[in-house]
């Protein structure tokens, strides 16, 4: 190396310092997250004690998960650390919240011993979305209990029924939601549930049906 680049180091120097590969710091260098300072008369990529802070740097975040784009604006300075950390905790929770689903399925899927078609509903039915955890209730409720002149207590009742599971599930929570969505997505018990809706419940004003004492439940 000639005496004007004396203090400077090759990528194979950068690498032997910061033990990282060569192919990953070349690959860094590559995208502008550790350009060189300098080339040598040949060519060759040259770097300096800035560099190897910059590389330790850009190690920490990559550890964390940042993407090398996202390393790239913050070393540029378009973006600070604390803004991009902040978006990532916001995936990594997301990421955190889909693994514990992930976890509670596998639970209810050992306890179950589900087939696959069985494994695919459950999947779909735990990773619903609020919105579509409310439609499915809110259709329920209209299958099974829409148009009915019921009292108004009971009305309000069940318009307050809602479900609502908590971002990080337990499994058992988990399989009751399960179990709740594959009821009241099953036509034939919301038809039973209608009719004994019908059976026991007078419309206001009225009378119980005949033989049916106050409170009984119906068969």
């Amino acid at each position: 190396m000639d005496d004007e680049h004396s203090d400077v180091l090759t990528i194979g120097q950068l690498a032997h310092r910061t033990g990282l590969p060569v192919r990953t710091l070349r690959f860094w260098s590559d995208k502008g997250a550790v350009p060189p300072v300098a080339r040598s008369a040949s060519g060759y990529r040259l770097y300096n004690a800035e560099s190897v802070a910059r590389v330790e740097l850009v190690r920490t975040l990559r550890e964390l998960g940042l993407g090398l784009d996202d390393v790239c604006r913050v070393l540029c300075g378009r973006i600070t650390v604390a803004e991009v950390a902040d978006a990532h905790v916001a995936a990594l929770d997301a990421q955190i919240r889909s693994l514990e689903v992930s976890r509670a399925v596998l639970s209810t899927m050992a306890k179950r011993g589900s087939t696959a078609e069985e494994t695919a509903l459950m999947n779909r039915l735990a990773r619903l979305s609020d919105a579509e955890r409310k439609q499915i209730v809110d259709e329920f409720k209209e299958e099974g209990f829409g148009g009915l002149r019921v009292d108004r207590r009971l009305r309000d009742h069940m318009r307050a029924f809602s479900i609502e599971l908590p971002h990080d599930p337990t499994p058992d929570q988990v399989d009751a939601w399960i179990e709740l969505a594959e009821l009241m997505r099953d036509s034939g018990f919301c038809a039973r549930l209608r009719t004994w809706m019908e059976l026991n419940t007078p419309a206001p004003g009225q009378a119980l049906p005949p033989g049916r004492p106050s409170g009984a439940p119906g068969r």
